[in-house]
């Protein structure tokens, strides 16, 4: 069987837009982090600006360890297969997902575990665990998440100067429950898994 290409893989041509792009924007509660030809999509419903993806003609390789932002995004926020882009299989248990402890995982973990990994469709996620490399050492479980929770973003965060916006910390987290940072650019959408089942491969 060949290797599956997951839709929210990232490909060595893919490239983030150049700083140059980015402008301030003023708004009641201050300037903030935008784009200086504003597109209605490049912002969530919390005000969040996203990552913009130029994609190539050529379409390099495959980065299995890196995600695409734009469709990272679209299956995270609609619960779709992070492989096929379909609606991710559901029970009476929850939704399919995927997962391993981290060194930041929480000690309550599977449960309230915070992933960047869309959840997964019955058929892939039996050919993800004999593919994957890092799956087949082992170290994840499959699960069933009754309440996938949409927490927040993570991103790089930019601070406004004289010359204009300097990025000062990537993989910055911004919970959707704290005040957002005028500064981020977004790149990940982030549930929280609760109501977690640890499960067999369906």
């Amino acid at each position: 069987m060949p290797l599956l290409t997951p839709y929210v893989a990232s490909r060595s041509t893919d490239r983030g837009m150049p700083e140059s792009t980015l402008d301030v924007e003023f708004t009641a509660n201050g300037p903030r982090l935008a784009y200086r030809d504003t597109r209605p999509e490049d912002r969530d419903k919390h005000g969040n600006l996203w990552v913009r993806i130029e994609e190539s003609d050529d379409p390099g390789h495959v980065q299995y360890d890196s995600l695409h932002s734009t469709r990272q995004r679209t299956c995270m926020e609609n619960l779709l297969c992070q492989i096929c882009a379909r609606p991710a299989d559901r029970n009476k248990e929850g939704w399919l997902f995927i997962d391993w402890r981290r060194e930041d995982s929480p000690p309550t973990w599977p449960e309230k575990s915070l992933t960047t990994m869309p959840p997964l469709c019955t058929e892939h996620a039996r050919i993800s665990v004999r593919q994957c490399p890092f799956l087949r050492r082992g170290e994840h479980v499959l699960l069933r998440v009754r309440k996938p929770h949409l927490y927040g973003v993570s991103g790089t965060l930019y601070r406004l100067t004289t010359t204009g916006w300097v990025s000062t910390e990537n993989g910055q987290l911004s919970p959707y429950s704290k005040p957002r940072y005028p500064g981020m650019l977004a790149f990940l959408a982030i549930r929280e898994l609760r109501g977690v089942t640890i499960a067999e491969l369906p």
